[in-house]
C-alpha cells in the first residue's frame, strides 16, 4: 500500500473515531511509542539521591516542546518508577522543568538545545532527546536510529555533573558512551 494513501487512512481514522492508534490496534507499536518505552526504562535504570524520590512520591517526566506524540505521552502516564508514579507534563520554557525527574526535550526544541542545555546545568535532571547531536552538544541521554532499529548513546560526563547514577545494565546496552 502507498504510504502516503496508507497516512491519509490512519489520519481520517483518528479523526472519525478519535482514538489514538495502540500497539494493539496497528500490531506494531509507533516509533513514538517505542521512545516512550525507552524513556521509561531510562528512568528505571538510573538512580536519583535519595532526597528526590522519597517513598510514595511522584516520579515526574517532563516534556519539553511538542509532544512526540499522544501515545508517547499515555504510555508514559501512569507507569511506576522506584515506586512512584509517573505524572507527564508538557512544558513551554525550561525553568518550568523544576521538580522534575526526567526532561525530555523534543525535536521542536533542536535550535534552543545549547540555551536549554545550559539553563540545566549541574541540575538533578535527566536529560532525554532524540536531536541529533544531543550527547555531543551536553545532553545525557540521546535516542538515535540504528540499522533501522532505535538505539541510544549516553555522555557520562554530563551526567557526572550531578547526583544521578546511570545503571551499568543501561551503559551495557548504550550505542556510545561519551566521557567515559
Amino acid at each position: 500500500m502507498n504510504l502516503k494513501i496508507f497516512g491519509t487512512a490512519l489520519l481520517l481514522q483518528l479523526l472519525f473515531t478519535l482514538q489514538t492508534p495502540t500497539v494493539a490496534d496497528s500490531g506494531q507499536p509507533e516509533e513514538s511509542q517505542l521512545k516512550a518505552v525507552f524513556v521509561l526504562n531510562f528512568a528505571k535504570l538510573t538512580e536519583w539521591p535519595a532526597d528526590n524520590l522519597a517513598d510514595g512520591s511522584t516520579f515526574t517526566i517532563a516534556i519539553l516542546g511538542k509532544v512526540p506524540s499522544v501515545a508517547f505521552f499515555n504510555l508514559l502516564k501512569g507507569q511506576t518508577v522506584r515506586g512512584a508514579k509517573v505524572s507527564v507534563r508538557r512544558i513551554e520554557e525550561v525553568g518550568e522543568a523544576k521538580g522534575s525527574h526526567l526532561l525530555y526535550i523534543s525535536e521542536s526544541e533542536r535550535y534552543r538545545l545549547t540555551g536549554i542545555l545550559r539553563e540545566l546545568n549541574q541540575q538533578d535532571i535527566l536529560t532525554v532527546s532524540d536531536i541529533s547531536g544531543f550527547c555531543e552538544a551536553g545532553g545525557m541521554i540521546g535516542l538515535m536510529p540504528v540499522q533501522n532499529r532505535l538505539g541510544f548513546e549516553v555522555n557520562l560526563a554530563s551526567v557526572r555533573k550531578t547526583r544521578l547514577t546511570v545503571g551499568s545494565q543501561l551503559l551495557k546496552l548504550a550505542r556510545t558512551i561519551f566521557g567515559n
